[in-house]
């Protein structure tokens, strides 16, 4: 995981560096694995996400700041559809993560409904929608944000990546093609 804050010289960037430092400390090296549910959770006060990441060695926590707050500049998104192996990759799996994570507590959930919530997403990625989803693939980008740095159009790059892959697995797999692809995969 990086070090370097995404917002040099800001109230938020110095939070931001103080929790990775945390991170570092606790894990023993810049490597720390934030493993949600395992290790890091999300809680939300509020519109507040808050994320703590808890070891034998004690307990990191971080209110997050919205998706917005958290980019920095305005780098393009720059990434084929073929390579997933990028330096977007953390912001790619943080939104496949979110999914994989709401779709553990909703076996309903289908691609069509995904497929659905992403375009909004795209559209201005810190909307507030009354879905498990959209708030499990919010708030891992959040986590992703204040730990890598970012802008808006990577993340929504990233949000327009992950969104043609679900039209692909939907078309060739199914009504749940693309969920089924990743459950093992994240």
């Amino acid at each position: 995981m990086p070090t370097n804050s995404p917002h040099a010289g800001s109230q938020e960037s110095l939070l931001n560096k103080q929790f990775v430092l945390k991170l570092e400390e606790f894990a023993g090296s810049d490597k720390a694995a934030l493993r949600v549910g395992h290790n890091t959770f999300f809680t939300h006060d509020g519109d507040a996400t808050i994320v703590r990441y808890v070891t034998d060695k004690g307990t990191a926590e971080l209110a997050l700041g919205s998706i917005e707050d958290l980019c920095e500049g305005s780098a393009p998104f720059e990434s084929s559809d073929e390579d997933w192996v990028d330096e977007f990759l953390p912001l790619l799996m943080a939104v496949e993560s979110g999914i994989n994570r709401a779709q553990e507590g909703d076996p309903d959930l289908k691609d069509k409904d995904l497929i659905t919530i992403l375009e909004r997403l795209i559209m201005k990625p810190d909307i507030h929608l009354n879905s498990q989803v959209a708030v499990a693939i919010q708030d891992h980008l959040k986590l992703t944000l204040a730990t890598n740095s970012y802008s808006k159009k990577g993340v929504i790059g990233a949000l327009r990546k992950v969104l043609r892959s679900v039209r692909r697995h939907h078309a060739v797999d199914g009504a749940k093609g693309y969920l089924k692809f990743i459950k093992g995969k994240v």
